[in-house]
Order: structure tokens, then sequence, then C-alpha cells
């Protein structure tokens, strides 16, 4: 509590219902880790645990991690830390799913990763007379998810083919043995609403519940909300601001956030408005962009740094990326690996990703991949190689996490002791023998053909693959082999560390959606796209949500911010954002 600033203690005190707003790089994260360490006091030594949910499984890790520095032995066990997609599942759908029969039993999550995914997809459109999918239409699929009353939202329902799909998808899925994210909390939905005893349980379990990045709450997800407070056993700590909220596309209401504060009683005057990421100069911009109230002031080590953000006009994204924003990294010292692109889009960053790795500069990201990442041994492969060319403490931990999505992918079986001894011990294997062949100076072709076969041998020789499921391992590196022929990828050069790099990217340059970068933050940032047309889009029918997007870009830059314009076909100019209505940037 003692680092701690004013506000953010203020906030940890409150010992009701809260919403707290906090600006970027607030120490949002500290200080919701320090209102979780704070109230285990009150159920140290009781069965009793308190809940955190946040957005994605990378924060969920990231609060794991800093709130075990500050906990007691023991306190782990009062600690539950999730996304709401895996509360959802695990505490509500897959333990009281027998009260509802239509949920299913225990079925698989089906991620976009998944080789099942597209053709569900195809098979759902089939029915509707659907051919020819567009990669529209996958996303569509990927995000399909409903409100309380069982309407599709979001992206989903702007695509009329998938809507009337969707039922298919659905029926698709439950045959298969998969439930989608849009159905998960869904189910825990209707469960909590008709059974009133599962929330008390729920809530008798966790008399807080800790809710990180609450502007990108669903209306489905506040009911739930609601459903937990409506038993007057648990207490809310939200945190997070309305002016980064950029989900909508996935149903997200932050419209919801003020109502459903007034509906739990709880106190939203509290902010944290301390920078401690940007310097005040790049501060500066996104002030012009959004005001605050209180206004964003910096605070932290780069409060001072003297470099303003710059315009970069005209040329093409990778003349403006290797002409202006590489050679500024370099003069000031900035690495690589902690700099980044971002775009609105993916696909802008497929190509310039594609020149930027002929141009021999490391890189991950969108089309920094020469296979697809959904290839069998992929993953593993990727963390033996980034746990060879540079251990660290989050090896092991990486490492497990993908050997056990590997195995269950390959034997379609969940073999959780493989977070135990005898995983560990298949780890010790599989790195030594992985840095044997990397020392056989094979190339990267040679070592994935060698590793793979090793790998498929080790894992049925401990009982978690049979004979057949040993050789997917080899036979998922040919199709990744066949991925880079496709990509015309210079397969002579490609090493150890070019793969290493996606398991550990500390020495490359990041490239990434602005969604995909929320919540973190890089030295540099290279916003890309900056053009009429495009950032806003020209039929788009919520400019203040697209403020918003930039509004997130600029305030992942720490040291440096770049803009860049890059012409296009049509001769657009650079986006209103950058001038008089936005950060004024333009002469």
């Amino acid at each position: 509590m003692s680092l701690l600033t004013r506000e953010q203690r203020g906030a940890v005190d409150w010992a009701g219902n809260l919403l707290l707003t906090a600006c970027p790089g607030s120490g949002k994260t500290r200080t919701l880790i320090a209102k979780l360490v704070k109230e285990i006091e009150g159920v140290r030594g009781t069965p009793k645990s308190i809940c955190c949910i946040t957005y994605t499984n990378t924060a969920v890790q990231e609060i794991e991690q800093r709130a075990s520095e500050q906990l007691q032995a023991g306190d782990e066990r009062h600690i539950h830390v999730s996304t709401i997609h895996s509360f959802c599942l695990h505490s509500v759908l897959r333990p009281f799913a027998w009260l509802r029969p239509e949920l299913g039993g225990a079925r698989k999550v089906l991620t976009r990763d998944n080789p099942d995914f597209e053709p569900i997809c195809e098979y759902a459109a089939a029915r509707v007379n659907l051919v020819n999918l567009q990669q529209s239409d996958l996303e569509a699929f990927e995000s399909l998810s409903v409100d309380a009353a069982g309407r599709i939202i979001g992206l989903a329902s702007r695509n009329e083919a998938v809507c009337r799909a969707a039922s298919h998808f659905w029926s698709r899925c439950a045959q298969l043995g998969y439930i989608d994210f849009g159905q998960i909390v869904h189910g825990a939905y209707l469960l909590l609403r008709d059974y009133s005893q599962i929330a008390r349980s729920l809530c008798a379990r966790h008399p807080w519940f800790l809710v990180d990045e609450f502007q990108d709450t669903t209306e489905l997800q506040v009911e739930i909300l609601k459903l937990l407070h409506a038993t007057g056993r648990s207490r809310f700590f939200a945190v997070g601001d309305l002016l980064q909220s950029i989900y909508g596309f996935t149903g997200a209401r932050p419209e919801l956030v003020a109502p459903f504060g007034a509906h739990i009683g709880a106190r939203a005057d509290l902010s944290l408005s301390l920078n401690f990421r940007s310097s005040q100069r790049i501060v500066n911009h996104g002030e012009r962009l959004l005001p605050r109230v209180p206004p964003m002031t910096a605070a932290g080590s780069t409060r001072d740094c003297p470099l303003e953000p710059v315009l970069v006009t005209g040329g093409t994204a990778f003349e403006a990326v290797t002409e202006h924003f590489l050679p500024t990294l370099e003069i000031n010292r900035i690495p690589l690996g902690e700099s980044a692109i971002l775009a609105k889009d993916w696909y802008s960053l497929i190509a310039l990703a594609r020149l930027l790795r002929d141009f021999g500069t490391p890189i991950v990201g969108p089309g920094a991949r020469p296979y697809k990442r959904s290839r069998l041994f992929a993953q593993l492969a990727e963390q033996l190689c980034g746990a060879i060319i540079e251990p660290s403490p989050d090896t092991t931990r990486q490492l497990e996490r993908a050997l056990f999505h590997t195995v269950q992918d390959a034997s379609g079986e969940t073999h959780l002791d493989l977070f135990g001894f005898g995983g560990r011990r298949i780890l010790v294997r599989l790195q030594r023998e992985a840095v044997r062949l990397a020392e056989a100076g094979h190339g990267a072709l040679g070592w994935l053909d060698a590793m793979s076969q090793a790998t498929g041998d080790i894992l049925r020789q401990a009982g978690h693959v049979d004979q057949l499921q040993s050789g997917l391992f080899y036979a998922s590196v040919q199709e990744m082999k066949a991925d880079m022929a496709r990509h015309k990828v210079d397969v002579t050069n490609l090493s150890i560390e070019h793969l290493g790099l996606f398991a550990s990217p500390t020495r490359a340059l990041r490239l990434s959606t602005i969604h995909a970068a929320k919540g973190r933050e890089y030295s540099a940032v290279c916003i890309i796209g900056m053009r009429t047309g495009s950032f806003p889009y020209y039929n788009t029918t919520d400019v203040a949500a697209e403020k918003r997007q930039f509004y997130v870009a600029i305030t992942r830059a720490e040291r440096f911010l770049m803009y860049v314009a890059e012409r296009d076909r049509w001769g657009n100019p650079p986006s209103p954002f950058l001038g008089h209505d936005g950060i004024n940037i333009l002469n």
C-alpha cells in the first residue's frame, strides 16, 4: 500500500461497491492487485476466495504472476483469476449444465485456431446456401454471441447470412462436442437466471468480485453480474475507462456501465488520472483528442522525454517504417523488441510484414509467421526454440501450456497431469533433445523434422499419445513446410532463432492491430493507415468509436510516437483525427 498513489490508495480503501475510472498507464493493474491482496486478509483461513474477472488470458497471467509476489504462503487458494468466459465455463456451465440438458455435457471450446472451425462454418453456411466463405464471414462466425433475449449482437449481427446460419453453426458444434465463446456466456446466464441457488453458492464462495476493463462488458455479462449482486452476499470493485471502449464489435455496451453502477449502489466519483507510461508530449496528444476530467498528466520516468510525436505523409507504409521509424529507433537506442507498428486491421499488416521480413527486419505479428499458427506442432516448436535462444523464468510456464494444448489437440483428451511432476520430466526431455538437435546444425527445417519425431516418441513413451497420434507431429511439420513454400519463404536461411522469435519476441519488431495492442505498452509506436477513408472508415456510422480506437493507439507509446498517412490510389488526405478536431498535428 505504501507504493500506491493517493488516488490508488483511496480506491483500494473504499469498502463498498466501486466503479473506478482509470486513464491509460495509470497503474490500473497495480490497483486491482492491491485490492485483491487487501481483501485476502478477510478470507484467509476460510474456504472463500476473491474472484477477479479480466478480459484476456494475458491479463490473467499478469495478475496471477504479480499477485504471487505479494502473497503469503498458501494465499494462492484464496484467489480466483479468470476471463469472463473461463469463469462462466468452469464456475457455472460445467458444474451445473446437467440442470439444462440442452446445454450438453462437457464440451471442448471451439476457437478460430481449431482445425474443425472452418469445416463447421462451411457446414452451417451450406445450410443457408452461402458458398465461398470470405474472411469477413469467418470473423462473423467467430464473434457469434447473443444478448439476454437470445438475439445475435456485435459483428455477426451485421452479416445477414451468418445470422441465418447461426443455429446450424451451434447445432453442428454440439454434434461434434464443441461449444463457442458466445454460447458459454449465454448458457451461464440461463443457469444463473433460472436457478438462483447457483448465484448464492458462487457468492458464498466469493465475497468480492473484482472486474477489470468494465467498459468492454456486454449486456449479457452485466446481467450475470446483476444476478450475482442480487444475492446480497458479494461486493464489486470494477475498474476501466469509457474512453478506451473499442470492442463494440463483440457486443460491448459501455453505455450500460453507469446504470449498472447505479443498480448496485456503487461509488463512481473516484478516478486515476496520473499516466506513468507516456511522456507529457504524448499525453498532450491524447488530451487534445479526448480531454479528460480531471486531465491526464504524465507522471512516470518518461515524463520529460524530449521526442515529439511526428507525422509522415506520402510514400508507402514500408518506406515510412524503413526510412523514418527504424532510423529513429536506432538513433535513440530504442530496442526493436520494445517497439510496435499498429494498424486498424490485420489486412494492412500482412503485406507490410512480408516486405519487412524480406528487408531483414525481425518481426512478430500478423503475416510474420510463414505457416499457419494452428498447425499441431507449431506452438510447441516455437516455445522450444524460444527456450533455446532466450531462456527465462517464464520459459517453463509457457512450455507447460504449449505442451498441454498440443497433447490435447493430438489426443482429444485433457491431460492435467502435464502440469505436475510428470509433465516437468517430459519438458526436461523435450528441452534436452531440442538443444541436442539444434547443436547438430541441420537448420530450422531439419530441426523441425527431427524434433517432431522425437516429440511423438517421448509423448508415446509417457503414455500421452498412441502410436498413430505420435505421427501427427511429423505430419504437421510437413504442412508447415507446405505453408512456407506457398509463401515463398527462403527456407535455406530459416533458423532456430527465427522460429524462437514467436515465443520470445523481445528482439523483434511487433506488428499488431490496435485491438490486440490494448493493455500493452511500447517504448516506440508507429500508427499506419492514418488516412481519410481508412481512419475513420469512409462509411462508418460510429466516428466516436473510431476516435476511441485512435486514442488507444496513441496511449500505447512511452517515448516516441509516429503517425503515417501513406498515399493510396484514391489520393485521400490525412485523417481528420490528425487535424484541428483531433491532435492538431497537421500544418
